[in-house]
């Protein structure tokens, strides 16, 4: 079993949770969260309007949460680093509060020796190394890769795509159109960017502001960063654009292609069925025609709309993919857990 702490217990916090609840090879063993109420911690985990009621008993002794019978300690630290995580013999802990200073806190966690992995739930530059499963995951080296990103919900579904897509007819240039369920940051009624509940950002895009549940809301992404991140060889060739639109749960990403050699739209599909079938953690191939809500609590990373797959004149390219953005990357980071715990073995 691979003990593993959770550091924020937000909508990634409580979806480990709720899968780590029903896997047989991890532990959950202890919870931080700046939150103090552990009462209102376990009613939000036993009830979710996205995923449903918890299919166990919920309850609060002291200061832990009582699942059934197992019960699992919880803080209420600001900082990663006060929690004494060593009291608990843990093999990963996950950074998921997307407090950056944590992130730098995270290594010295591992000087210390006070946990031996730390995995972050974001895209950030002061790790050893960014994974996505389906990409880059033989690059894992455990004597030097200690705190480790598993990068955002978007890279992970389109990596992977645009990895076999280039391996199979190579690519020029990729345009990217992510649409992202509105997040709980944003505002639900029309206000200045600076009333926006995420703390540190800095955003000047004054449309950010605006009611998102009455609006599509053009906003900057960083997928296309992120992705070239792990498909280094394709950076400056990926521009992307995303919108926040007026969903509670699942994204899509729109991708145009321009491709190096010729092919069909029977010849991708045909290659995702085939790769889906081999590595079904990661990509599923959709052929029924279905609309956001369909792939709600689905697992994989990517979800190719066989029906969206267009192909002009060869060598330009037009795929949807579909993916759910807490729960499908949820299951993606619990698989960089695996990975920096059991190494090749990750995904038996």
């Amino acid at each position: 079993m691979i003990k593993l702490g959770i550091n924020g217990f937000g909508r990634i916090g409580r979806a480990l949770t709720r899968i780590i609840l029903n896997s047989s090879d991890i532990q959950l063993v202890v919870i931080n969260e700046l939150d103090d109420d552990i009462a209102n911690l376990a009613y939000l985990l036993k009830y979710d309007t996205l995923y449903g009621r918890l299919g166990m008993n919920v309850s609060v002794e002291k200061h832990s949460l009582v699942l059934d019978d197992k019960f699992i300690p919880v803080f209420s630290a600001e900082k990663i680093t006060d929690v004494e995580w060593d009291k608990y013999n843990l093999d990963v802990l996950i950074e998921a509060s997307g407090v950056g200073a944590n992130v730098g806190l995270a290594h010295e966690l591992i000087s210390k020796k006070i946990v031996p992995k730390v995995v972050v739930t974001n895209a950030s530059s002061n790790v050893d190394k960014t994974i996505i499963v389906g990409v880059n995951e033989c690059e894992y080296e455990p004597s030097k890769h200690h705190v480790i990103s598993s990068s955002i919900c978007d890279a992970n579904a389109v990596a992977p795509l645009l990895n076999l897509v280039d391996k199979n007819w190579g690519i020029e240039a990729v345009f990217l159109t992510t649409l992202h369920p509105w997040l709980s940051y944003q505002n639900l009624l029309d206000g200045p960017v600076s009333s926006i509940l995420s703390p540190g950002h800095s955003w000047g895009d004054y449309s950010l502001g605006r009611a998102s549940v009455s609006n599509l809301i053009p906003k900057d992404t960083i997928a296309g960063v992120a992705t070239s991140v792990v498909l280094p060889h394709l950076s400056g060739v990926i521009e992307a654009l995303s919108f926040r639109v007026p969903t509670h749960i699942v994204s899509a990403s729109d991708l145009a292609i321009k491709l190096k050699k010729s092919t069909t739209i029977s010849e991708v599909n045909s290659c995702f069925e085939e790769i889906a079938n081999k590595y079904p953690r990661v990509f599923c191939l959709e052929k029924d025609a279905l609309v956001s809500s369909d792939y709600t609590g689905a697992k994989q990373s990517c979800i190719v709309d066989a029906r969206r797959t267009r192909v002009i004149d060869g060598t330009f390219l037009k795929m949807v993919a579909w993916y759910d953005n807490e729960w499908g990357y949820s299951n993606r980071v619990l698989d960089v857990a695996r990975l920096v715990n059991r190494g090749a073995d990750f995904a038996d």
